[in-house]
């Protein structure tokens, strides 16, 4: 999955509010503004300043919105 496939599932699933998109080399920034938002504000959704990548980031990010994987 791309930066850009997984940003726009993240739209579809939960566009209730606009999030800024970024492209992948920005992908902290865009990160940050999911943190931030108003939607995911209340979980316990980690920094992306902490990963190295958009990937490990997006699965813990995915976890904790809808539980572990099966």
């Amino acid at each position: 999955m791309t930066w850009e496939d997984w940003n726009g599932n993240l739209a579809i699933y939960y566009g209730q509010k606009n999030i800024e998109f970024s492209p992948e080399e920005d992908w902290k920034y865009g990160a940050m503004n999911i943190v931030l938002s108003e939607t995911f504000g209340t979980y316990p959704v980690p920094s992306p300043s902490t990963y190295d990548n958009w990937q490990d980031w997006a699965k813990d990010f995915t976890e904790i919105i809808n539980g572990p994987s099966r």
